[in-house]
């Protein structure tokens, strides 16, 4: 089996490595370019999608051009393989690997372990692209979906390990739960619950004042009883 020459990184940053990455990994466009279309999976975008998120003042003439000199460019610098298709344009499988194709086919195969270890923190996170609204909302619902993922994979593993008596395990996908939504009071209840039932209560009740004191401090009100 052929390893990808290069791999996206989406989940904690937005990087490319391998290869000749070095032409990419500071040209911003280049790499929302990847990020939208490792997303996308086997569906791709079309053309016309790819210029609202890139290009959403200037969706015709120039931006149109601005494409296809991207593309142009991409395929030049990163390799033929780059891409697949025409219209909708795919990333090339075989030429680019990323963290949220192989994260998503994970959990379709119901490996919620490796998944979670995929998981690295939010998609895109502190990725910004200038003059691209579309593409910042994109973001935000990919972000928002992803981790939504991420978070209910953490809570079968909770349940399972649960199920089969490993408390210990259970603290363990529990707490990451709670790190990755602290203000959510099923996650906080959750550990408790895990800590109170591997035996340390003293930890269950430390969390719940945690909890208590972030809630307070957010929303200036006391949490659900």
């Amino acid at each position: 089996m052929t390893v990808p020459t290069y791999r996206l990184e989406t989940l904690g940053k937005l990087a490319l490595g391998g290869g000749t990455s070095s032409s990419v990994s500071h040209q911003k466009r280049r790499l929302a370019l990847l990020a939208l279309l490792a997303a996308s999976g086997e569906r791709g975008l079309s053309r016309d999608q790819i210029l609202g998120f890139l290009w959403p003042n200037n969706a015709a003439g120039n931006g149109r051009h601005s494409l296809e000199q991207l593309i142009h460019s991409m395929r030049r610098s990163l390799g033929e393989g780059v891409f697949d298709g025409v219209n909708p344009l795919r990333l090339g499988a075989a030429l680019i690997a990323s963290d949220i194709n192989d994260f998503e086919q994970a959990l379709a195969l119901g490996d919620l372990a490796t998944a979670a270890t995929l998981y690295h923190g939010p998609f895109l996170e502190g990725f910004y692209l200038d003059d691209a609204p579309e593409f910042e909302r994109w973001t935000a619902t990919e972000r928002m979906r992803v981790a939504t993922l991420y978070e209910n994979a953490l809570g079968k593993l909770g349940q399972e390990a649960e199920s089969a008596g490993d408390f210990a395990a259970a603290v363990r996908w529990r707490r990451r739960a709670a790190d990755a939504d602290p203000l959510s009071s099923r996650h906080a209840l959750a550990l408790m619950r895990a800590l109170a039932s591997s035996g340390d209560r003293t930890a269950a009740l430390q969390h719940a004042r945690i909890y208590e004191a972030l809630v307070r401090q957010e929303f200036d009100s006391a949490p659900d009883s």
